[in-house]
């Protein structure tokens, strides 16, 4: 598998230097290593040289479509690699007008999922130096043993619940896509805090939350994020302290959600990068399935077109109002 990334790698940059080297592209947005061979970080290419560091193996993690808003301030027109969830990302930029369709590359990615480097080395211990990848299965390294392992039990989480590994937006598909997949058990953490009562669910989150540093990196890196000035830091009026406290935790995280209801795309950026460990996707997907059961099926990200459903309204709304 190694050589096969390498190949993918060859294709990823011969596709996009030909527009980068060319001029029709300021910017390509990608990755290269970081400091640990687990470790893909965002790439910010200008030149050949820069595209030497380029890389798209199973790291590859951030969300790329972020870095934009800032990027397009200065660059006429900008490149992008974009696995399923970046894509995704994309459109909810696109919604949002913070991007313009036509200062933008996208280069498709089918993305077979991300792995998790915590499972890697609780599965291969804390001795493990790399990894080979071969036919769905992973060969973890290690100075006494190698051990295998199938593929799917090292991704990330969010990456074995995802449903569309395919760029639903592209201007050049580099792979042959994966096709969308079903995941029956995608709310399953969801619905069993639903069965829990009222209390349990508080004392359940209480605990969560009470180990929230308030670092903001859930904020940073989030696709949908995208205000000038967060609620957190406004001075006038100001809506949260400074001074720990669990209230001050519950209000942060819970505004949070609600402000990215029926606007998350479920990539699951906030989850890992939380420094933590918090359980951040159980609060969004609760909420996604509030939306679906409130207003229909709605997935953020597929259609730019189809305004979300808190953004709309029609006749038929559920609403409990009396004419009393």
């Amino acid at each position: 598998m190694e050589e096969q990334i390498s190949e993918q790698t060859v294709k990823v940059k011969k596709a996009v230097s030909q527009d980068l080297l060319g001029g029709r592209i300021d910017l390509l947005l990608g990755w290269e290593k970081g400091h640990y061979w687990w470790q893909s970080r965002p790439l910010f290419a200008r030149s050949e040289k820069d595209l030497e560091r380029l890389v798209w193996d199973s790291f590859c993690a951030v969300n790329l479509s972020r870095y934009l808003q800032d990027e397009l301030k200065e660059n006429k027109k900008i490149g992008v690699l974009v696995k399923g969830c970046d894509a995704r990302a994309f459109n909810r930029l696109l919604q949002d007008r913070i991007v313009e369709r036509e200062r933008v590359i996208l280069y498709g990615l089918p993305c077979p999922g991300m792995l998790d480097y915590a499972r890697l080395t609780e599965e291969g211990g804390s001795d493990l130096e790399g990894i080979i990848e071969q036919d769905g299965t992973v060969i973890l390294q290690t100075k006494e043993e190698n051990k295998e392992m199938p593929r799917e039990e090292l991704l990330l989480a969010r990456c074995r619940n995802c449903m569309h590994p395919d760029p639903v937006v592209y201007d050049q598909m580099l792979f042959t896509p994966l096709g969308d997949r079903e995941r029956p058990e995608h709310f399953k953490a969801v619905e069993e805090l639903e069965r829990l009562s009222a209390d349990e669910r508080y004392t359940y989150w209480e605990k969560e939350l009470s180990r929230c540093l308030r670092c903001y990196a859930c904020r940073q890196v989030c696709p949908y994020c995208s205000c000038l000035e967060c609620f957190v830091e406004q001075k006038s009026p100001r809506w949260q302290g400074r001074a720990y406290q669990p209230s001050e935790n519950f209000m942060f995280h819970l505004v949070r959600a609600y402000h990215g209801t029926g606007r998350c795309i479920d990539c699951g950026e906030c989850e890992r990068v939380c420094p933590v460990g918090i359980p951040l996707m159980e609060l969004n997907r609760k909420l996604i399935k509030d939306i679906n059961e409130l207003y229909g099926h709605y997935e953020a990200g597929l259609d730019p077109e189809q305004e979300p459903p808190l953004l709309t309204y029609r006749p038929d709304d559920p609403a409990a109002f009396s004419e009393k």
